[in-house]
């Protein structure tokens, strides 16, 4: 008797994945990267703070090395006037406390200018630590100070003090106020609202009432101008300025809006003070608001 063997029936082999089955997999790359991707930004967001946090250190010992060198810290707020005869007691004394032959008749070697020139804290931090521009406010070339001591504020001549800080980058430099002297903007993309400084030398550190008071607040214009800061950081007290025998560096952050600035508590930084939350200072170490 002939054996028959029994054959199996062989399915063809698949190939490719049933529509079920791909959209399960989108579904599970659709989770992953809901859960990556803040992940991922979150910690670009922290290396932006970072490298801020890291600049104003580098700026804080810069001014470091022109209170090591001149014994006192900048200013903060300078008015300079258009002649001579213009120069307040107080905007004296803060100059001499620096170059103490600086000459007046003609503005240390600079020329006067047509009107007054505030410098406020933004443009006080360029000025000291970078001294004079030699270029123009949309292309600034810092070439420190001249070390003839009735001159420095003179362009001319190779015997020069070099910038205290020589890291000022040209692209980030911006003249909100339009008087011809710049600020400097953080490294925070697309940021708009330059650092702030605010320096106990010259008692420039408290913010006076009043729209016409010029001081070292008003980058925007003047203290009626919403993007303008309101007060120094104080601490628990009320009245006792951070860093009170020295100075206050402050970024903006991501949304570069100052705040109000006043007493320092994390748990206050919401409402009307919610834009100072991710500023970034060198009393803070780091965001206002961790």
């Amino acid at each position: 008797m002939k054996r028959h063997e029994s054959q199996t029936a062989v399915n063809p082999s698949r190939s490719g994945f049933s529509l079920i089955e791909l959209l399960v997999v989108i579904v599970i790359i659709g989770i992953l990267m809901s859960l990556i991707l803040p992940a991922l930004s979150g910690a670009r967001y922290r290396a932006q703070v970072a490298a801020v946090s890291t600049e104003i250190t580098q700026l804080d010992q810069a001014i470091a090395s022109f209170k090591s060198k001149f014994g006192v810290e900048p200013p903060s707020s300078l008015l300079v006037p258009a002649s001579a005869a213009g120069w307040t007691a107080a905007d004296r004394q803060k100059v001499l406390r620096i170059w103490d032959q600086f000459d007046f008749s003609n503005c240390g070697g600079f020329s006067y200018p047509a009107a007054p020139i505030h410098l406020n804290g933004a443009e006080c931090l360029v000025f000291f630590l970078g001294g004079l521009n030699s270029g123009t406010p949309t292309s600034a070339t810092l070439i420190g100070f001249s070390k003839n001591p009735r001159t420095p504020w003179s362009k001319s001549g190779e015997n020069r003090d070099l910038p205290f800080y020589d890291r000022f980058d040209p692209d980030r430099m911006v003249d909100l106020d339009a008087d011809g002297v710049v600020e400097f903007l953080d490294s925070l993309p697309g940021q708009t609202t330059p650092y702030l400084y605010f320096s106990s030398q010259g008692k420039s550190y408290r913010k006076t009432n009043g729209a016409a008071t010029l001081d070292d607040f008003d980058v925007h214009g003047g203290m009626t101008n919403a993007k303008d800061m309101s007060s120094i950081y104080v601490g628990s007290d009320g009245k006792t300025p951070e860093r009170a025998s020295s100075f206050q560096l402050v970024s903006p952050g991501i949304d570069g809006l100052y705040g109000l600035g006043g007493t320092i508590s994390s748990d206050a930084l919401t409402g009307t003070r919610a834009a100072e939350a991710d500023n970034i200072t060198n009393f803070s170490g780091g965001l206002m608001k961790k």
